[in-house]
């Protein structure tokens, strides 16, 4: 029941002495609950509140209010203003503002003409920030008990933080503080919130299950996540007529699937409308990629007005592996290379989706969480629970729920620093080395920052700062230098056509299995001191923009870059009689093709077709003098990435009866032949180079050299004797090959 506070003054009797009573009533209804907290308008560099009011009245009086501040003596009190006039009816109802306090606050209403008519509400309310996240297991690590293994740090403030849970269960509301922290997690971010803002207040909404998904979540038939549930929590939880302010996501793990296609098929449930900005009307179907859809029931602006409440995009956060990955071909079918390259690309998608001109919901990015510890030893040699932040280690879900504290207050402006990022590089002129830095601060890492022993020698890729790659493998000598990272080129010297990038694939620099974990390879990671409350830095984000990493060194080889009507080769004669063996060659730098694939070298009509897939690895068939399949969409996990020039040489042997994979001169895979076959290739069809005979599947990048020989070493190396055709650049040589079909190179 809604109570009512009221004063209520009467005639005076006949005939009484003196002045007379003042005339009227007025009352105001109490908040459901105390300590309601209203959001200040942060997302939008507000500092302010709209208190929604309503009570009984005098009809016809204009009714004035004001919030009463009730810990500060009356500083913050505000001063009166008009709200509402009463209706005929006897009720009113109107909105007074209210500043950002450390204070609590009643309201407190009189009437206009009557001043002396007054009532005050039951319960205070405060002035401060409702935060609301989204998500599944990682974030709801934060709250759980089970998984609850470490003191809670003390909570400084008991009035400044309240949590909200319960979209699975019964909503319930929580003030956290030293005595009854909920947990050792919820207590961090707690205390990050009133380090970083002290005496300001904070309701934080976890609308967040275990093992869900977005398109369960907006989809009634389906049952693993009930959208009911979820508005009950939100309605529960802005029961007094508060509105979210800030909105945080990072929800990655199972709509990972969604690769590079996340943002087309999650920007509608954000916006209501499609990437190119076509409305959409709810219940609808949403297409994304090439002809895959789901149901959408719900989209989020029916819980939030983007006049008042904005998203605050941070992660992914980071993806662990979970078996070895030191060598290439121990993932025959590349599940795992496969997996953390759509994380990279479900980061990639996310990022396109914010540039959007539509996305103006969302604040700027914020940092990405990448900088705890997942999972936790499993006593018997091994590591589990991998894909969660550990419960047993501060640094685990606590400095997970500290990041995530950090993230909604940086995005939104409240914190004094900008989100670390590696956007300054040197390349030195002999290619000695080259260095990165960020222009938010000097970089260093948990390690060093904790003055704790090096890493050590136990892996190649244990270097100083992980997470790093020299054109797609692991950079093995990298060092903090006044401020930067050098890193040293993994033999010889850097060139023009070397590239560097950081935090490909899950964005941890992981690949042994579980050395990697027992390591804490996490401790090196880059950082940057930028005052965060409770972490020695924030994490640089991965993936750098990567004109900002491009090599300045002098170039060598010319090259040319093909479109997509060409040019491709094919050879006017076909194979020779008698051929049991082709080694294939070409130096290439690529864009990853958005969907499909495409040809890097080929015999006409699948006799030996080498695609490019859009995960970065290779997909072979080979055929045998019959046509018969000796390999049949082979898939060859080579993990290339776009930007970087790759040597790669393919070779296959019918008398061997096997396919040999080299890139940048190490054999990273070698394929049995699934069939005996008759030990030759076909002499009634021709190769060639970026594209089949009829020119589909067509090669788009750039291009050093292409070569074949009707021979191979039985190395995967190719042959040191002259190729039976080469084809250089620059553009105009490659364009007056006597094999060139289609447009131009330029």
């Amino acid at each position: 029941m809604i109570s009512l506070s009221a004063v209520t003054l009467n005639l005076r009797p006949a005939g009484a002495s003196g002045p007379g009573p003042l005339l009227g009533t007025v009352s105001v209804a109490a908040f459901s609950r105390d300590r309601t907290i209203f959001d200040s308008g942060a997302g939008f560099g507000l500092a302010l509140a709209d208190i929604p009011l309503s009570g009984t009245g005098t009809a016809g009086e204009v009714v004035q209010a004001r919030a009463v501040s009730l810990d500060d003596g009356g500083a913050t009190t505000t001063t009166w203003a008009d709200v509402a006039t009463v209706d005929g009816a006897g009720n009113w109802a109107g909105t007074m503002t209210a500043p950002r306090s450390a204070s609590w606050f009643r309201p407190e209403v009189r009437l206009k003409t009557r001043p002396g008519v007054t009532a005050q509400g039951a319960n205070r309310f405060g002035v401060g920030h409702v935060i609301a996240i989204w998500g599944q297991s990682e974030p709801d690590r934060i709250l759980s008990a089970f998984y609850d293994n470490t003191p809670a740090p003390a909570v400084a403030d008991p009035e400044a933080v309240q949590v909200f849970d319960g979209a699975a269960a019964t909503p319930a509301r929580h003030f956290i503080t030293t005595a009854q922290p909920l947990t050792a997690a919820v207590a961090a971010m707690a205390g990050t919130f009133i380090a970083e803002r002290p005496g300001e207040k904070f309701a934080v909404i976890f609308h967040t299950v275990p093992g869900t998904d977005p398109r369960g979540l907006v989809n009634d038939s389906d049952p693993t996540r009930n959208w009911a549930g979820d508005k009950a929590l939100h309605d529960f939880a802005t029961a007094d007529g508060q509105h979210v302010g800030l909105v945080a996501m990072s929800w990655f793990a199972s709509p990972g699937s969604f690769g590079q296609s996340y943002g087309e098929a999650m920007f509608p449930l954000f916006a209501g409308m499609t990437t190119t900005g076509t409305p959409i009307t709810f219940p609808t179907t949403i297409s994304y990629g090439t002809g895959l859809s789901y149901q959408a029931d719900h989209w989020f602006g029916e819980l939030y007005d983007y006049g008042k409440t904005r998203w605050v995009p941070y992660g992914p956060h980071r993806f662990d592996i979970d078996a070895d990955m030191r060598d290439a071909t121990h993932y025959a079918d590349g599940s795992q290379q496969f997996n953390l390259i759509n994380k990279e690309l479900v980061r990639q998608s996310w990022r396109e989706m914010l540039a959007l001109p539509a996305a103006t919901m969302f604040l700027p990015l914020s940092i990405e969480p990448i900088t705890y510890i997942n999972g936790y030893d499993d006593g018997a040699g091994g590591w589990a629970d991998f894909a969660h932040p550990a419960g047993n280690s501060p640094d685990g879900t606590s400095a997970w729920a500290r990041l995530t504290g950090h993230a909604v207050l940086q995005s939104a402006g409240l914190s004094g620093w900008t989100a670390p990022e590696f956007d300054n590089c040197l390349w030195e002129p002999s290619g000695a080395w080259i260095e990165v830095w960020s222009s938010a601060g000097p970089v260093t890492t948990t390690r060093l920052a904790r003055t704790e022993a090096p890493i050590g020698t136990g892996q190649p890729h244990w270097t100083e700062v992980m997470g790093f790659q020299i054109n797609g493998l692991p950079a093995g000598n990298t060092q903090i230098v006044a401020g930067r990272v050098r890193i040293f080129p993994n033999s010889g010297s850097f060139s023009h056509a070397d590239a560097i990038q950081f935090g490909e694939g899950g964005g941890t620099g992981m690949i042994a299995f579980p050395d990697d974990f027992f390591a804490e390879t996490w401790k090196n990671l880059p950082i940057v001191d930028v005052g965060a409350a409770g972490l020695d830095g924030v994490p640089v984000r991965p993936l750098a923009d990567p004109a900002v990493l491009a090599s300045t060194l002098p170039a060598g080889a010319p090259s040319f870059t093909t479109t997509a009507t060409g040019p491709y080769y094919l050879n006017p004669a076909n194979v020779p009689s008698g051929v049991s063996a082709i080694t294939f060659a070409g130096r290439f730098r690529f864009t990853l093709p958005s969907s499909g694939t495409y040809i890097l070298f080929a015999q006409a009509s699948t006799g030996f077709d080498v695609e490019l897939m859009n995960t970065g690895n290779l997909r072979v068939t080979i055929e045998d003098g019959t046509g018969a399949k000796m390999l049949s969409a082979s898939l060859v996990p080579t993990a290339l990435v776009s930007g970087v020039w790759y040597d790669i040489v393919c070779a296959a042997d019918q008398v061997a009866k096997v396919l040999q994979v080299a890139v940048n001169g190490a054999l990273v895979a070698t394929v049995p032949f699934t069939a005996t076959g008759n030990g030759l290739f076909q002499s009634s069809r021709a190769i060639g180079f970026l594209g089949r005979n009829n020119g589909s599947l067509q090669y788009l990048g750039d291009v050093e050299y292409l070569r074949a020989w009707h021979s191979a070493t039985g190395t995967g190396a190719a042959p040191a004797t002259a190729p039976f055709k080469e084809i250089l650049g620059p553009a105009a040589v490659a364009n007056v090959d006597a094999w060139k079909l289609g447009t131009n190179a330029t």
